[in-house]
């Protein structure tokens, strides 16, 4: 069994990565798809203005799951469960949905599935690092990480009330114009603040922040 789950450890990140590219290139296609085929993306007005912020969005979405997983297997050891060969179907279907619902008249579905993507992508990665810590060889990363404890998910949780309470805004006064670009260049915002984050948890995993002040410290 020893074995088994040895096998497993090794070969599922390349697996997983290799399910996750093909997802995420299929969005891409989907993604495409919808540019070229909504001729209101290529008349100027508010309607392609919103249009193109949620081509954005779902853009920033689908590098930021990619960046996600690929830094989860090849920063961490970790042991796979089954759900981790199942989640990424689930988040790959949201994100269709997401690309789906991009249209000439915007669709407040649009942010709730946004937001459930973020509960998903959360709870993936919450999971994953749970076990990552559980495992000697993510002991150097994990020594001055303390365990998650309900205040580090109040991000998330805002995060996902906001989305959802421009929602319920934009149905309840009817502003189908300035709220929902409101509400879609804050999706943007947090999108993009979310890949600068990765970027400095993959600089701390590849040594790359102890290097930089390293090189800092010499020069001094």
């Amino acid at each position: 069994m020893y074995k088994t789950r040895a096998r497993a450890q090794t070969h599922f990140p390349s697996v997983l990565l290799t399910l996750i590219s093909i997802i995420q290139a299929l969005a891409l296609e989907l993604m495409w798809s919808k540019i070229v085929e909504s001729d209101f993306l290529w008349s100027w007005g508010i309607q392609s203005l919103l249009g193109w912020g949620m081509i954005s969005a779902c853009f920033l979405g689908i590098l930021q799951l990619w960046v996600m997983y690929s830094t989860m297997v090849m920063g961490f050891v970790w042991q796979p469960f089954l759900r981790d060969s199942i989640l990424p179907f689930i988040i790959g279907i949201q994100e269709f949905m997401l690309i789906s619902l991009v249209g000439s008249e915007f669709s407040v579905m649009w942010l709730y599935v946004l937001g459930s993507i973020f509960v998903s992508a959360n709870w993936v990665t919450h999971n994953s690092l749970r076990r990552a810590r559980s495992n000697d060889e993510n002991a150097q990363f994990f020594v001055t990480v303390k365990p998650a404890g309900l205040k580090d998910f109040a991000p998330t949780i805002a995060l996902v009330l906001t989305l959802v309470l421009f929602g319920l805004l934009i149905e309840f006064t009817d502003e189908r114009e300035w709220l929902p670009l409101a509400a879609i260049l804050f999706a943007n915002i947090v999108l993009l603040l979310g890949l600068i984050a990765m970027r400095r948890l993959w600089s701390s995993l590849m040594g790359l922040t102890e290097n930089r002040s390293a090189d800092e410290d010499e020069s001094e």
